[in-house]
């Protein structure tokens, strides 16, 4: 048995996000030296039936004089070459209490200011090349039926949706670039209702407490149906949307999420398991698949699987550890 975490370059890592790069769940980890950030990435792709064990206990990493608050994110950066971001360590390798960034890397980040583009928010001129890439508008919803809007570029399509762990999503119009689309995305929040985030614990309880697949459809399908029409309305009155560019274009997930969707297919009689945080102690599980941030994993035995939530230990330390977990009692929803 084999960590597949071993091959990362340290045995004490931060925990960076769970990214979906070609359409395949990847971990993203920054070795520690000395106890601090050494300011390079490592991405490792999960293979199917991998071994992942860490340790996040605040014990074990005392025990290596390492800090167990979250560590700053860092900030977004324009590429100069071409449309997109990087991300930039920390300079400080700062801890924090609270979000994502320390105050200084909030200061600096320039993807924060693509949110408010449409409101004369400013762009560098790098920053700006992206936001001329042209946008999709879609409406995704959850497993617990509850629906959001939300916005993908040409380089985050179809990305963005394979890291938001919806139950299902439609794509419902295609604009020129990133300031038509926001503009859009107002318009659906104020004039069909629909949020424009919905939180990771909230995503998780979803999954481990889903609706019936069926209700979950007319959910989504509601709610596509509220955004189209603000939109419809736009376009006969507006002068920003055009009605060619009213779309309707299914997301289709991942072959790496039919553990997690064969959960809330019609005709389950069962739906993931909770698992406890992984901050407590020492954890160690087979994956057999994800969806968003979280892992769909067992301890031995296939049939019973688990939810995995990476969400909640973004941006902390641990330390890689081949203990195998003992299978939980399974239990219902932790919420």
């Amino acid at each position: 048995m084999q960590n597949l975490l071993s091959q990362a370059q340290s045995d004490t890592l931060i925990f960076r996000d769970l990214k979906w790069i070609d359409r395949s769940p990847t971990m993203v980890v920054e070795p520690l030296i000395d106890g601090t950030p050494s300011g390079e990435l490592e991405r490792i792709s999960i293979t199917p039936n991998a071994f992942i064990g860490v340790d996040f206990s605040s014990a074990a990493l005392a025990s290596r004089g390492i800090s167990d608050q979250r560590f700053c994110a860092g900030y977004a950066k324009a590429r100069e070459e071409h449309a997109g971001f990087y991300t930039v360590a920390c300079p400080h390798s700062a801890t924090i209490a609270q979000g994502k960034q320390c105050p200084q890397c909030l200061a600096l980040d320039e993807f924060s200011a693509m949110h408010g583009i449409h409101r004369g928010a400013r762009l560098t001129s790098a920053a700006e090349d992206y936001a001329e890439l042209e946008h999709w508008l879609y409406i995704a919803t959850f497993p617990d039926g509850t629906s959001k809007v939300g916005t993908a570029s040409a380089h985050s399509k179809p990305r963005r949706l394979d890291e938001q762990a919806v139950a299902c999503a439609t794509y419902v119009a295609h604009a020129n670039d990133g300031r038509q689309v926001r503009i859009w995305e107002d318009l659906v929040t104020r004039e069909a209702g629909l949020v424009q985030a919905k939180q990771a614990r909230a995503k998780y309880k979803a999954w481990t407490s889903p609706l019936p697949a069926s209700e979950i459809k007319e959910a989504h399908e509601k709610a596509v149906a509220l955004a189209t029409w603000s939109l419809q309305e736009a376009a006969l009155f507006e002068d920003y949307i055009e009605e060619d560019q009213i779309i309707a274009e299914k997301w289709q997930p991942s072959p790496a999420m039919k553990s997690a969707y064969s959960s809330i297919a019609e005709g389950n009689d069962g739906s993931l398991h909770t698992f406890e945080p992984l901050l407590n102690s020492p954890r160690g599980f087979y994956i057999n698949g994800a969806t968003g941030k979280f892992l769909v994993a067992h301890f031995g035995n296939s049939e019973a699987v688990f939810l995995v939530n990476l969400a909640e230990v973004a941006n902390r330390a641990f330390i890689v550890t081949d203990t195998v977990t003992e299978e939980p009692t399974t239990q219902g929803s932790l919420f």
